[in-house]
């Protein structure tokens, strides 16, 4: 049998399929992506449209395997510094992009001859004008299941924010 991921930590592995899924949305979508060399502002990239008068938004990917679904949202504990800074308006809109993961590391990604999927699906949020938080380490933010982080979640969020 071959180990999978052979010195490589699950967090690391959990990290880069969910900028691939991240990546492959964004491209599929028609727009842009830039990365940040150095994540030093709580931003892990940025979706721009050229074709929009090269608009931009920043985002900051987070992905879990620990999540709650209540009602119509994801129940995400998310680090309060992050929080505060996805809160801050500088003009560019932010949003936080979480993706869901299955618990088992063996699901995450699988393929064949005809196709290779990624489990499960990344949702969205702007978080942009709520009060910073106070609490010590985390807080809990509701992401709307409405919000899938896919080609018409990306339009729509230019249209919103753009036009």
């Amino acid at each position: 049998m071959i180990s999978r991921n052979r010195g490589m930590s699950p967090n690391f592995v959990q990290e880069q399929l969910s900028l691939s899924y991240v990546r492959s949305v964004i491209y599929n979508a028609g727009f842009n992506l830039s990365r940040c060399e150095v994540d030093d502002h709580g931003i892990d990239g940025t979706i721009q449209s050229y074709s929009r008068g090269r608009n931009r938004i920043d985002f900051q990917l987070k992905s879990t395997t620990e999540y709650d679904v209540r009602s119509d949202n994801v129940i995400y504990d998310l680090r309060v510094e992050n929080y505060n800074q996805l809160i801050e308006a500088d003009g560019v809109p932010q949003i936080l992009i979480l993706y869901l993961m299955p618990e088992n590391n063996s699901l995450w990604l699988s393929q064949n001859r005809d196709e290779m999927c990624l489990r499960e699906c990344a949702y969205w949020v702007s978080l942009m004008g709520n009060q910073p938080s106070s609490n010590s380490s985390t807080i809990r933010v509701e992401v709307p299941l409405a919000n899938m982080f896919d080609r018409n979640g990306l339009q729509f969020m230019f249209l919103q924010w753009f036009n």
